[in-house]
């Protein structure tokens, strides 16, 4: 009987997300009801893709609408000529907001993507009700020196190249992940290896941490933002130190920060379910 009901379960998320592209040219997952009160908008980290949110977005499929992005250059999002900047990327979501119909959105970003989001959020602030900053990438010097070698003009190519080889045990594990996995750091850490490998080029990874190398956000920028601000974090974040949210959140009067006491890098694929609860409550209480 319990394994009927997880084979249950897992039918319900998988038809709870839907792999439709809601445009032409771009990667989405999305659910919920497209006629829903409020719609949260996605945004992975480097190396990541719109995948790594599916738990977030079953989860939460039954209150809210849900669409997660590839950005440019990831999955089914080709990466445009001229792109270069964050301010150009802050600029595609927009726009792709806009194509969607979306006026108003809680923008929700990993890593990388939390330095977009507070990109967008500073840049087009009508577009952002609330924004969410998962284990945000948003000072890069803080980032570990070897977050910087794709970026070396001799050796960047190869040193992607290295990091793919280095990563095809982990990924060949994380093809048996399911989405709707129940959580745990390695099911997470083999799911964002996969992802990693299967979609995105070297060439888009360069240009997308060229972009975040770019554009330090510190809390002198981020204090003219005047949305509601929630600041999530991996308390074992190995990638960007869990002092950098504390310090965020302390020069920010008006953010909430929350802690994931076991988690690292991907709170949201780590804990699912207290993940989900925690967007929960926080677009019930700063409705």
């Amino acid at each position: 009987m319990a394994g009927e009901g997880i084979r249950v379960a897992a039918a319900i998320s998988e038809a709870a997300v839907s792999e439709r592209p809601l445009l032409p040219g771009v990667g989405t997952l999305s659910a919920g009801p497209a006629d829903a009160a409020e719609t949260l908008v996605y945004l992975h980290g480097w190396g990541g893709c719109k995948e790594l949110w599916w738990n977030a977005l079953a989860d939460l499929a039954g209150e809210f609408r849900g669409i997660a992005l590839d950005l440019p250059g990831t999955g089914g999002t080709p990466l445009p000529p001229g792109l270069a900047t964050m301010a150009d990327l802050a600029r595609w979501v927009r726009e792709t907001c806009t194509r969607l119909g979306l006026e108003s959105v809680t923008l929700v970003g990993h890593s990388l993507g939390g330095n977009l989001a507070a990109q967008v959020a500073l840049d087009h602030p009508a577009l952002v009700r609330r924004l969410v900053l998962v284990d945000a990438a948003l000072e890069p010097e803080h980032l570990p020196p070897r977050s910087r070698l794709p970026l070396s003009p001799r050796y960047g190519l190869a040193a992607l190249r290295l990091m793919r080889l280095a990563s095809l045990p982990l990924a060949a594990v994380g093809a048996r992940v399911p989405h709707d996995h129940p959580g745990g750091y390695w099911r997470s850490y083999a799911r964002r290896t996969r992802w990693y490998l299967t979609s995105n080029t070297d060439a888009a990874l360069q240009v997308q941490l060229r972009a975040l190398s770019e554009n330090p956000l510190d809390a002198a920028r981020l204090a003219a933002l005047r949305m509601p601000l929630l600041i999530v974090h991996g308390e074992w974040d190995a990638v960007v130190p869990v002092a950098r949210a504390r310090a965020l959140a302390a020069a920010l009067p008006h953010a909430r920060l929350a802690l994931f006491p076991t988690a690292h890098h991907c709170p949201m694929d780590t804990d699912p379910p207290a993940f989900a609860r925690l967007l929960r409550a926080f677009c019930g209480e700063s409705a």
